[in-house]
This record gives structure tokens, sequence and C-alpha cells, in this order.
């Protein structure tokens, strides 16, 4: 039996309207599937440890904490521990491991005092050797991918020349 003039618009709506579903679904599918694989390494877990220091910027050893720019590597936390005096005036207690593949063992963060960045990679006999090419700012945000994600940080309480850093 031929459609009706009423029908035929209305089988013509849902022949289109079931397409654009199809096509947005896939749309989605694609773009939720394309950003889980560039973020697999991205996710790199650092174990929680304890972490309770504490630093007197009076005393000789510490003194250049004082000063905005100073910056002290410490034992602690997981791979150790990188204590900042920022050039905003409040200190960072950062992880120095790397949030980018943080399971690679060169995924250390050091101090690029030349640039006022942090960087990822290792000191050996012949110089600096990058692991990730990861740059980060002195409160551990991201300068330079291919990190995505900030770096870890601690607490820290000061109370006069004491710096307690804790989680």
């Amino acid at each position: 039996m031929p459609d009706t003039m009423e029908e035929r618009p209305a089988r013509v709506f849902m022949t289109t309207a079931k397409r654009a579903i199809f096509i947005l679904s896939l749309g989605l599918l694609l773009i939720h599937s394309s950003c889980g694989d560039d973020n697999t390494n991205q996710q790199s877990f650092i174990p929680d440890v304890p972490v309770s220091i504490t630093i007197n910027t009076d005393l000789p050893s510490y003194y250049h904490l004082k000063n905005l720019g100073g910056f002290e590597y410490l034992d602690g936390g997981y791979r150790g521990v990188l204590l900042i005096h920022n050039f905003d005036d409040l200190y960072y207690a950062i992880e120095r491991t790397c949030s980018f593949e943080s399971d690679k063992e060169c995924a250390h963060i050091f101090v690029d005092s030349m640039n006022f960045q942090l960087m990822c990679g290792q000191y050996v006999d012949t110089g600096f050797v990058e692991c990730c090419a990861s740059k980060f700012t002195f409160d551990g945000n991201v300068l330079e991918p291919p990190a995505q994600l900030p770096l870890k940080l601690y607490r820290v309480t000061p109370n006069g020349g004491l710096l307690t850093i804790s989680n």
C-alpha cells in the first residue's frame, strides 16, 4: 500500500535521526578510544610513602634556603624530595619522581638553575641525560610535555626558621 503524505515525512525524519545518532555515537567512540591511548604512560603510579622531614634554615648548611630560588635535595619520599624556595616566596617540597613514566629508572627530577625550571633525567659521567624531556616549573607544574600531570607535592609548614615537610 503506498505511503500517505503524512507517513512519508515521518519515515524520512526517523531514518535521518537514526543516521545522526549512529554518526554521533561513532564519533564519540573514536574520541574516547584515542584519548585513552595517549595517556597510557601518563597515569604512572608513584607510591605513597610516609614523609616527615624537618629543616632548620637558620643552620649554615640550610641557610641558602632563605634566598628566593634556593633549593636542596633531601632524602625521603619515594626517590627523594626537592625543597625549593620559589620566587613567589613560598616553599615547595616536590617528589623527585617524574610524573611521566615514573617506573623508569631514569625518571628523576633535577633543578636546571640556568633556566629556572625542573627537568627529568639523571646525571652521568658525561653530564645530564634527559629521560623523557619533560620540563616543570619550580612549583611542579608542567612547562613542556610529554608529561601532562604536575609533579607530586608534599606539604611544607613553616614555623620561624623551621620547615616541616609531610604528607
